[in-house]
């Protein structure tokens, strides 16, 4: 009889063990960002949280700068599972859900202060989950990317001096629309192809944040910069829908948690650290960069505001954002 409690308390314990071992995990995190710059600092922290919080059941290894290839290529892993997360931007997402259009308009976001109000709005926040919910997708937060300016390989002091250059933009309809405007050349391009395709004269700048002149080099190929600040690209925090199930409810919410809190410390963070890399590129690589009279950048777009009211599809979410700024379209 003795044995056989032994027996039994022992197979407890194998059983006890088994189970602590299949309940902690490793979910892929794939993104297209280095791991030193804001946005990868502030994953290092959440993933960080993440693994004290839930006591090591759950932990993050990320896929730096591309390896699982461009957001396009990682965001259909996440789509069918094969990866769990990812940073996905919303020029990205405008291509399976045209309804955040609306977020990539041009200078629809005035200043990062009204950006957070937006981004925080419980209306905003639930519009835009609804537009991917059924892509098995969650968008679990968002990351503030600051301004996007433009910067090439020939020098500009003017919206005027755009005209003509073949300028990289997102795969986005709103961002080919809104260099077209200005009559500059939008040429979509994976951004892991910028420092390739500004060198090779496939293109002769890029619309982004100026900050990559000095976090991904791109001073070495193009140190001239405009301030622009003609968009907000927001970077999703995207998760599968399958990832819950996995992680059970617990250690999910602490997940969802933890990237609530990387959101809401990016609004604060993210802009100060751009513009010291924006400072070391000058200081350090030589960049020259100049401020510019956006005025004509911003009547040029004007009629896709009028176009956008017309649009069903785009019409609700836009109209959302503005009703917080007191604007109408």
């Amino acid at each position: 009889m003795r044995k056989f409690v032994k027996t039994m308390l022992a197979a407890a314990v194998c059983v006890a063990c088994s189970v602590g071992v299949a309940q902690a995990k490793t979910y892929k995190f794939a993104t297209n960002f280095p791991s030193d710059g804001a946005p990868g600092l502030l994953l290092n922290e959440f993933a960080q949280n993440v693994a004290e919080r839930t006591e090591d059941r759950v932990k993050i290894k990320f896929f730096w700068n591309g390896t699982l290839g461009g957001q396009g290529q990682y965001l259909q892993q996440i789509k069918s599972g094969v990866v769990d997360m990812g940073v996905v931007n919303s020029a990205e997402l405008e291509n399976i859900a045209p309804e955040l259009a609306a977020v990539n308009m041009p200078y629809v976001f005035p200043s990062t202060e009204v950006y957070a109000q937006c981004f925080a709005d419980p209306t905003v926040k639930s519009m835009m989950q609804g537009y991917v919910a059924d892509k098995g997708l969650v968008l679990a937060g968002y990351l503030n990317n600051a301004t996007r300016d433009i910067y090439a390989t020939k020098e500009m002091k003017s919206i005027a001096d755009l005209k003509g250059m073949k300028i990289r933009t997102n795969a986005s309809d709103t961002y080919i629309k809104m260099f077209a405007a200005i009559d500059a050349i939008a040429t979509p391009t994976d951004y892991s192809e910028v420092f390739a395709g500004l060198q090779q004269g496939l293109i002769d700048g890029a619309e982004g944040g100026l900050a990559a002149l000095y976090e991904m080099n791109f001073a070495q190929v193009a140190k001239y910069g405009l301030r622009t600040g003609h968009s907000r690209l927001t970077d999703f925090i995207v998760i599968s829908t399958r990832v819950e199930k996995k992680m059970g409810d617990e250690d999910y919410k602490i997940v969802l948690d933890e990237f609530q809190k990387i959101s809401d410390k990016s609004m604060i963070s993210v802009d100060a650290h751009m513009e010291k890399a924006i400072k070391k590129a000058i200081d350090e690589k030589g960049a020259i960069i100049h401020e510019c009279d956006t005025t004509p950048f911003q009547k040029a777009v004007e009629p896709m505001y009028k176009e956008a009211a017309q649009d069903p599809v785009k019409k609700p979410l836009l109209e959302a954002i503005f009703k917080i700024q007191g604007r109408t379209i």
